[in-house]
């Protein structure tokens, strides 16, 4: 159903947090890449979350919901419906018994880097691998957020989630069905935040551990350019995308102003100017030869967002 006059209305007295008309997705997302949303809409609590939720089920305004956006690349026409944006959930709950475990509570709107840097200095471990991946803690829970040969699924024992109908219920660890960069949810879920379980370390070790990964990533991974980190699932631990890409001759190449990174094959960075035609056009021309030349399908870790959705 197209967004009407009369729909903006209710929805700016449902949501007392910022509602904004035609605004550019670009402003929303580390790749600078999107043309205007018909409306996005920032709930300031979850009760506010579930009401807008329950609203634009039964009116069926398409929506998508948006963490930081730092692996989302949206349509150069924007999105025609509602961008919910989780920004707003930011609680962060310690809780600690005198073992050597914790569990920490976190809403989906925090952001990632921010917890691993919390527990870190608490002095627990376990997250250290995941120092540097940009985004939300929400975005990390849905997307199975990996790095150094961990992911957050690993760690992860409980997921808060708020179904279409605005009800609120969670999933347990033995029925959180995680997969490579994926998670399994019920139809229309929306993930509210999660709990961890994370073991007591010695803080030197931790900090080793921290400076390892923030070694690694500074040398391997592009500045601070817009992107929208890995564009590729790798197909396999000893095959990784970007070695692939890199060895067909590809870094470097530029669609308009997408480039593939001169430091990092499987990242596309924005010059500047680059469109969402321009990344999926260089995502094109790499996907057709690495399926002639090296017979495998490169499917994409970055969330691509038509103009249109289904409701």
């Amino acid at each position: 159903m197209t967004l009407t006059n009369g729909h903006i209305q209710e929805i700016r007295q449902l949501v007392q947090g910022h509602v904004l008309t035609r605004v550019p997705l670009s402003r929303f997302t580390s790749f600078k890449i999107g043309g205007p949303a018909d409306l996005v809409a920032e709930p300031q609590n979850v009760e506010q979350l579930a009401v807008l939720v329950n609203y634009l089920k039964a009116a069926q305004i398409p929506r998508v919901f948006l963490g930081a956006g730092t692996n989302v690349l949206f349509h150069d026409a924007g999105f025609r419906g509602v961008v919910v944006r989780m920004n707003a959930l930011r609680d962060f709950d310690m809780q600690t018994n005198g073992s050597g475990h914790g569990r920490v509570t976190v809403a989906a709107g925090v952001a990632l880097p921010s917890v691993i840097g919390k527990v870190c200095k608490l002095g627990w471990t376990g997250m250290e691998p995941l120092w540097g991946i940009p985004g939300s803690f929400g975005g990390a829970v849905v997307t199975n957020a990996g790095a150094g040969g961990v992911c957050i699924g690993e760690v992860l024992v409980g997921i808060a989630l708020l179904m279409e109908t605005g009800e609120q219920t969670s999933l347990e660890k033995d029925r959180i069905l995680y997969a490579y960069r994926a998670i399994e949810l019920p139809q229309g879920a929306v993930v509210l935040g999660g709990t961890l379980k994370l073991n007591r370390d010695d803080p030197a070790s931790i900090k080793l551990k921290l400076e390892k990964a923030r070694s690694f990533r500074r040398k391997t991974q592009p500045g601070k350019v817009p992107s929208a980190g890995c564009v590729f699932k790798n197909p396999s631990p000893d095959n990784p995308a970007g070695a692939i890409i890199d060895r067909l001759g590809f870094r470097g190449a530029m669609v308009g102003d997408a480039q593939v990174s001169e430091r990092h094959a499987n990242f596309i960075i924005n010059r500047g100017n680059a469109k969402s035609a321009d990344v999926m056009g260089l995502v094109e021309k790499i996907r057709e030869r690495v399926r002639q030349e090296e017979q495998v399908e490169l499917e994409l870790e970055i969330c691509v967002i038509g103009e249109t959705a289904d409701v």
